[in-house]
């Protein structure tokens, strides 16, 4: 690893790990800015929600007919409620976590990239990760209910899609098999450094938990803010692992695909790798301005 933010080679598991939390440490506030934001939202629209719904308790141990009656008289205000907090799930969190892929690719590569810019960068792809989350779960979801273990072997073959949507442009199926691509002879490695992560962050969240607990009536609405801390760990370690894999497989610049010298008088985005003429002052994709 070099001096700086770069990764120049594969990455060890305590590396990465080491490099993610670095990472967060280098832009602790930026990054909790962010989903500070995400979780506030959810928590206000949550509790907007429970209070406008208001609805009618039922009897103690009631009949099949009372509770048919109360769920017809309630279904409107009930699917509102689910709408509203789906919504705010499906939009506001698939946003926040491709931004914060994108902020740690950007401080991987010694640049910066705000939460605004990284947040409009994700979610001009929002449809594509929609389509992403959809095909993989269901494919991961079918292999946990054959066996189990090739449920366990898909979700690490498929652990690197976001980032290589993101940052390679490279579609929902292309990035799929870039994934697999990335991770191929690495199976046991990449299943390790994602379980110490989900381990390092329960632990993490059952401090956080306790500490939520002493707020008694609000502890619900302040644990929701304090998952704000946790978060960006896995966008972080996604990234970094995807970086990692990259410098192994076939170094190149993101969103470049193999090509790492553009033709005579073109040049590619610094931000989505698409190609420009070399006097672009725009590019045209994904309108991010050229360095001069």
């Amino acid at each position: 690893m070099s001096a700086d933010n770069g990764i120049t080679r594969e990455l060890g598991l305590g590396e990465v790990i080491s490099k993610t939390f670095d990472l967060y440490r280098r832009d602790f506030v930026v990054y909790l800015a962010l989903f500070l934001i995400v979780e506030a939202i959810y928590a206000v629209v949550t509790e907007v929600v429970r209070q406008a719904a208001s609805l009618p308790s039922l009897p103690t141990n009631p009949t099949s007919q009372q509770a048919a009656n109360w769920l017809s008289a309630n279904l409107g205000t009930l699917a509102a409620g689910a709408a509203s907090v789906l919504i705010v799930a499906l939009v506001v969190f698939p946003i926040a976590e491709g931004a914060a892929v994108k902020m740690a690719s950007e401080e991987i590569q010694n640049r910066r990239s705000s939460i605004a810019e990284s947040a409009k960068f994700a979610a001009s792809r929002l449809l594509s990760m929609w389509a992403l989350g959809i095909i993989v779960g269901i494919i991961v979801i079918l292999g946990l209910i054959a066996l189990v273990v090739p449920g366990i072997i898909l979700a690490i073959m498929f652990s690197l899609v976001l980032p290589s949507l993101l940052l390679e442009n490279s579609g929902v199926l292309g990035s799929m098999g870039r994934s697999r691509e990335l991770v191929s002879h690495r199976w046991l490695k990449t299943f390790a450094t994602f379980l110490v992560l989900f381990i390092v962050v329960v632990i993490i969240s059952a401090v956080l938990g306790a500490i939520s607990a002493s707020f008694g009536p609000a502890s619900d609405f302040v644990s929701t803010l304090l998952g704000a801390f946790t978060a960006p760990i896995f966008p972080i370690a996604v990234t970094v692992y995807y970086y990692s894999n990259l410098a192994r497989v076939a170094p190149m610049q993101p969103g470049q695909g193999p090509a790492t010298v553009a033709p005579p008088g073109m040049k590619f985005c610094s931000n989505c790798g698409t190609q420009l003429e070399a006097a672009a002052v725009f590019c045209p994709k994904c309108g991010a301005r050229q360095p001069a």
